[in-house]
């Protein structure tokens, strides 16, 4: 159980400060069982390390790159990126420490294929397909590898497990990183609900509503700097939320208390550029019926339990309640809840202390894959030196669990957690 003294329960939020910014955000829907996309070679070339490098086109919006090691192992690894703003450019860009990564799994011998998706966003949909679409320009020009692994950071890490659960009998392992292991449904409960606690406590703030968020708003640096002034000056509310079961911000220092509550908040004002075109308008959570309760495994002082359940009785009073849509719903289950009936060996990575997708997916997923009787099918790794952050994960560490998958597959002997 992580503790923190009184008196950095009193302080800590009056000296955060934070100058991250997660982007975020944007719609896509398409098959992964459907391989109609065109292809188109655009470049060949090649360099110390890669015999050969081919980048090409796959349909709207989307581009790839397969890498091809001077030293073929035989293997290749399908690559699948993090969530990108709708706002920002479509694709091949480094991202999550991916060309650190690629580079040293080259040097052991691993092809890596790797492909933008047609649109950025909470785009599970494309980015499976995108990433299954791989497999067969990778195979037309340089033939079947004796296995194919699946690698993917946070949405990415999502559309891996899809593809792993869909098609086991194409792809031989799956390392998912700083991933929504949880599901889309998990995530979303955790930002609108974190969402629906700051209106209480801090009311007027943000437009729109936490079931509703405003289309085309973007949290900029002012409003950033107007919530960090009001926990400042009522730190009892964000305390309180980092108490609370439904909302458990993952922190280790008071700054970084605050820079998990305006990750959530960021990534509930930008869906409405991105869930809400798939939803009919509206976030697939209901909070109707919902009682908010302390927290079990964190306290944050100088909160004490029994103050904490007094708070958060007047909230279950007091709080405004909101409806799901139905066919919302349904769309957050389709994209995508991984079942927990692993087909494939699977390895886990992620900061205990993640900032935009807690670590509760996880244990989340941990029961799924033991009440599906595949734990023999499961690694999870949480190393706590890796410490607080989203996909901060050391790329030694990253290639790490996919040379232990690699040895996984071919001798059929489970790593260590």
């Amino acid at each position: 159980m992580r503790t923190l003294t009184a008196a950095a329960g009193a302080l800590f939020v009056l000296t955060a400060c934070t100058d991250h910014q997660s982007r975020i955000a944007g719609p896509g829907t398409n098959n992964p069982n459907d391989p109609g996309a065109t292809t188109s070679i655009v470049s060949e070339t090649s360099t110390d390390l890669w015999a050969s490098v081919v980048t090409g086109e796959t349909g709207p919006g989307s581009s790839y790159a397969l890498y091809m090691p001077r030293q073929w192992n035989g293997m290749a690894v399908f690559y699948a990126h993090g969530i990108r703003d709708v706002l920002d450019p479509v694709g091949l860009q480094d991202q999550d420490g991916y060309s650190a990564i690629r580079d040293q799994l080259g040097a052991l011998g691993f092809a890596i294929a790797y492909s933008s998706f047609s649109e950025n966003g909470f785009a599970v949909e494309d980015a499976a397909r995108r990433t299954h679409q791989l497999r067969g320009l990778f195979a037309s020009r340089f033939g079947q590898p004796s296995r194919s692994l699946l690698l993917g950071h946070s949405l990415g890490a999502l559309a891996v497990m899809k593809l792993a659960e869909q098609f086991p009998g194409q792809y031989d392992g799956a390392v998912p990183v700083c991933g929504v292991v949880g599901g889309t449904q998990l995530q979303l409960d955790y930002v609108v609900n974190v969402r629906a606690l700051f209106d209480h406590f801090y009311p007027g703030i943000l437009p729109g509503s936490p079931s509703e968020p405003v289309p085309g708003y973007v949290m900029d640096l002012a409003k950033r700097n107007q919530i960090i002034a009001a926990v400042s000056t009522n730190p009892m509310g964000m305390l309180t939320i980092a108490s609370t079961a439904q909302t458990p911000l993952e922190f280790t220092t008071g700054p970084q208390m605050v820079e998990s509550l305006l990750n959530a908040l960021f990534y509930h004002t930008r869906g409405a550029d991105n869930v809400l075109t798939f939803v009919n308008g509206k976030f697939p959570v209901s909070n109707v019926g919902v009682t908010y309760s302390p927290r079990g495994n964190l306290i944050v002082p100088p909160l004490t339990l029994q103050s904490v359940s007094a708070i958060l009785g007047g909230v279950n009073l007091q709080i405004s309640r909101f409806e799901a849509d139905r066919s919302a719903a349904e769309w957050a289950a389709k994209n995508f809840t991984p079942s927990g009936a692993l087909k494939l060996p699977t390895i886990t990575l992620h900061n205990r202390w993640d900032r935009l997708v807690p670590s509760f997916h996880e244990d989340t997923l941990a029961k799924r894959v033991s009440d599906a009787g595949a734990t023999n099918l499961l690694v999870q790794r949480r190393n706590p030196a890796w410490g607080y952050g989203h996909c901060a994960i050391p790329a030694a560490a990253q290639v790490q669990a996919i040379t232990d998958l690699a040895s996984w597959v071919e001798t059929g002997v489970k790593p260590n957690n």
